[in-house]
């Protein structure tokens, strides 16, 4: 990789693997990772409310009704530009807007994917949120209509890269490795 700062925006359905592929840049490249739901966790936090998958679509989805769904585009942006790292990951990116003004600044997107089947085991494992493995599996992929949604498949289909990542974090890696060798 070279001097110049590199970032890369990771799309993706709830536990299609971002997460675990941000934290592998971030271990093998001094990667920063950047999160939407970062903003919203230091809201909660402020607030005293604890911090949930619920909570974040609450608080994002308000924010937006009152200031356009943009608002936290500028947060963001700022987070990327001021980092001192040659390689930003932006994770969590669900809207047109956010896709845009990353894109404006020559992010390479990645659509990491996997199937409702697999996302939904990982579900139950992962504790990240105080809400992780409550859900049964209809309510699940319900989850997958609401608005910050919606719109992952159609920012999927526009990514530069895709990885279906329904196997080991070992082949995950594997597939960020290959990517990277493509992008740069």
């Amino acid at each position: 990789m070279s001097n110049s700062k590199k970032i890369l925006g990771l799309v993706g359905e709830k536990f299609a693997g971002k997460d675990a592929a941000a934290n592998y840049l971030v271990k093998t490249y001094s990667a920063e990772h950047v999160r939407f739901s970062h903003v919203f966790d230091e809201i909660l936090n402020i607030l005293n409310i604890p911090i949930s998958r619920a909570n974040e679509i609450a608080v994002g989805n308000g924010i937006r009704s009152v200031f356009g769904e943009g608002v936290f585009v500028p947060a963001i942006v700022k987070r990327v530009q001021s980092s001192g790292s040659d390689l930003v990951v932006v994770n969590g990116i669900r809207l047109k807007e956010e896709y845009e003004a990353l894109k404006a600044l020559g992010t390479k997107f990645i659509y990491i994917t996997a199937s409702a089947d697999i996302r939904f085991s990982r579900y139950g494992i992962r504790k990240e949120k105080s809400d992780d493995g409550l859900l049964d599996f209809k309510n699940f992929m319900e989850l997958e209509k609401t608005h910050t949604e919606e719109f992952i498949s159609t920012l999927g289909s526009r990514a530069d890269f895709k990885i279906e990542n329904n196997g080991s974090l070992e082949d995950l890696y594997k597939s960020i490795e290959v990517l990277l060798k493509v992008i740069w």
